[in-house]
């Protein structure tokens, strides 16, 4: 199993966050799995439980969320990328392989442009803020429609995550999110970057993940085959090699 670990994390202006983080795994270069939004690293047990067999692996849970308090603020997506590049200050993690998921993809690619000497590799997971669904309720549906194709414990872990998330900061930070130009801050997202969907994803569509890659200095794409959005829970075996082989 996963260690469980709380590390202390300045965030500025007198607020410091007990962060807590999943743990599997030592040697080689560290890989954190940023979780979406409303879940917690809960999500990426399944794939952290395989990736770590070969080397360090990190899944932390970004403050408001699962197990780490948010202490009264809502945190957009440049928030949480301050907390996630802090948190590796305080963890001392100096150069990781990151890897973020729905909208944690966006909280990845910030925490680059922020920080890109810390990041060796960039893998962007079911990117959110597809055009073609400008609207959070546009979001929300095609998240609907998604559920069926998961396995069902990712549900379970969805429904405990949302609730303690809460769905009024699940929406108010979907919407800031869906503000964001994000296709206009990729250009600037210089490391090897990979834009990973599953082919049953209907959150993150083909056209969007092709258009993201194409804008990414160092970017390319690649579809899992049969797997839906949340792939890094319902088909962590292929996520995990698709990730693995990127990296190495």
């Amino acid at each position: 199993m996963p260690d469980d670990v709380w590390t202390p994390v300045d965030l500025g202006r007198r607020r410091t966050v007990r962060m807590h983080h999943r743990e599997s795994g030592s040697g080689g270069r560290p890989l954190v799995l940023v979780h979406g939004l409303g879940m917690s690293g809960r999500s990426m047990v399944p794939a952290l439980r395989i990736l770590g067999r070969g080397r360090r692996t990190l899944a932390p849970d970004l403050p408001g969320y699962g197990r780490t308090r948010g202490r009264g603020r809502t945190l957009g997506v440049p928030g949480l990328a301050v907390a996630l590049t802090r948190w590796m200050d305080a963890v001392g993690l100096d150069e990781v392989d990151l890897v973020g998921h729905s909208l944690g993809a966006q909280v990845a690619a910030a925490a680059v442009l922020a920080r890109p000497d810390r990041v060796r590799h960039l893998v962007l997971v079911g990117p959110t803020r597809d055009p073609s669904a400008p609207t959070w309720v546009a979001q929300a549906w095609r998240l609907l429609l998604d559920a069926p194709r998961e396995r069902p414990g990712l549900l379970l872990v969805a429904v405990v995550d949302y609730l303690r998330a809460g769905p009024l900061t699940m929406v108010a930070v979907l919407r800031h999110a869906l503000r964001r130009p994000e296709e206009r801050a990729m250009g600037d997202v210089d490391v090897p970057a990979l834009v990973l969907r599953g082919s049953r994803d209907p959150v993150a569509g083909q056209q969007w993940c092709e258009d993201l890659a194409g804008v990414l200095p160092q970017g390319r794409l690649q579809v899992l085959p049969g797997a839906a959005h949340g792939l890094n829970f319902s088909s962590p075996e292929a996520f995990a090699v698709a990730v693995e082989e990127f990296c190495r």
